[in-house]
């Protein structure tokens, strides 16, 4: 029998993960902070990712990006960081002999950032030319374009990497003033995967959790209602539509999230799944579509994209909706459905042959599921899934009448009306 994660609480309400991996030489460790662009102030968008890459500009012991790039070639492992809708991550993955200088490293960003007002003008006009790259991917703007206009009140709709205007006038005062508010113990959840031993882990890491401030900024994400909406938004350098569509779906802990997962393997995940065999292989109207379940605290999204000739999208669109239907009106078959449980429970049992992936899980689950599942729990929640239950969720989930899409592409109209796809039909 497996042995199960440690966990445990500090005082001041840091959590700390453990699993314990003796057959690997590896070790991850990520330091998780539980605040994403969702919960940024209206006069915050951005922030959250401001603070991700400035950090790495200097702390107190590696005070300029050389020291620091430098201390992080030497561990001969990898380190990065990612900032999200609910969450921001500072992780790395190294030998277990480097295991006390990533930790010392991962805990300096955490807790003494410098701010130097010339490394963050400098950085500050990176992240404007990360704007302007996800602006020249079409697939990452439209996607963007689906959450600005899908959750329009809430704050799903804060673009992760804020504004040109808002990220222009950021500097050492906003970043501090975010950072003393946001990086304080409730908020924080350390996680750590590979050959590691939980009391040696602890011991390494009471420096710095002695430097973790107590307290907590109360900040939660607003109510993120979602609404129908289509957007044809034109940009002449461009030869295709983008494409995102989706559905109103469930948060994190909904019951039925396994049943919404196999749902979206069935309409969008390999060569054999409906929509691809349905847009590509008999209409020839996109060369990729996929589907995917995105969960949320409060509110979830079952999305589809794909992209296509401009004078092809209503087809496109049309015909997604009418396959959305079908399902919606017939359910899925047998055979459908356990592929679908052999592709996740195949997804689920790689994801745990790499210590990065189980550092990631551990931490999602103790994040947004409240506990810690094992393997077995997981396969056996995706088993217990039957053909009336995906039915029923594809009733609730795949309503015409909830659907959103966002177009991006060329300056041709592309003729989609939302009152056209009502009946969900398809000549």
């Amino acid at each position: 029998m497996p042995k199960r994660p440690f966990r445990t609480v500090t005082p001041q309400g840091t959590e700390i993960l453990v699993e314990t991996l003796p057959h690997v030489r590896s070790c991850s460790v990520g330091f998780w902070v539980k605040r994403g662009s969702c919960c940024e102030l209206p006069q915050e968008e951005g922030l959250a990712h401001f603070i991700e890459h400035t950090v790495f500009k200097g702390t107190e012991r590696y005070p300029c990006p050389q020291v620091m790039a430098e201390a992080t070639d030497r561990l001969g492992g990898n380190v990065d960081a990612f900032t999200g809708k609910e969450n921001a991550c500072f992780y790395g993955k190294v030998l277990r002999e480097q295991l006390p200088a990533l930790v010392d490293l991962l805990g300096e960003l955490v807790t003494t950032p410098r701010f130097d007002a010339d490394e963050l003008a400098r950085e500050r006009q990176v992240i404007l030319e990360e704007i302007s790259q996800s602006e020249d991917q079409p697939d990452d703007w439209a996607s963007e374009l689906f959450y600005a206009h899908f959750w329009p009140e809430g704050a799903l709709a804060h673009p992760i990497l804020g504004t040109r205007e808002q990220v222009a006038g950021y500097g050492p005062d906003q970043a501090r003033a975010y950072f003393q508010k946001t990086y304080r113990a409730p908020n924080l959840l350390i996680a750590a995967a590979g050959d590691i031993q939980a009391g040696a882990f602890l011991d390494l890491l009471q420096p710095i959790l002695d430097r973790i401030p107590p307290g907590h900024d109360g900040t939660r994400s607003d109510s993120n209602q979602p609404i129908p909406f289509l957007l044809n938004t034109p940009r002449k350098d461009l030869q295709q539509i983008s494409l995102v569509m989706g559905f109103p779906a469930y948060p994190h802990q909904h019951p039925d999230r396994s049943a919404l997962n196999l749902l979206s393997f069935v309409l969008g995940a390999g060569m054999s799944s409906r929509l691809f065999m349905e847009l590509r292989e008999r209409h020839a109207l996109c060369y990729q579509v996929g589907s995917y379940v995105s969960q949320y605290r409060d509110t979830g999204a079952l999305q589809i994209a794909a992209s296509c000739a401009p004078d092809r999208a209503q087809e496109l669109v049309r015909r997604t909706v009418s396959e959305c239907a079908r399902v919606r009106r017939e359910g899925v078959t047998a055979d459908e459905l356990e592929r679908a449980k052999l592709q996740l429970r195949t997804s689920l049992a790689l994801n745990q042959e790499s210590t990065s992936n189980r550092m990631f899980s551990l931490a999602h689950q103790a994040i947004h599921m409240d506990r810690l599942r094992s393997l077995d729990e997981q396969v056996g929640e995706i088993d217990q899934v039957d053909l009336e239950q995906v039915h029923r969720v594809a009733a609730q989930v795949l309503r015409p009448e909830a659907f959103g899409v966002s177009a991006l592409g060329t300056t041709r109209a592309t003729g989609i009306r939302l009152r056209d796809l009502e009946d969900g039909t398809c000549p």
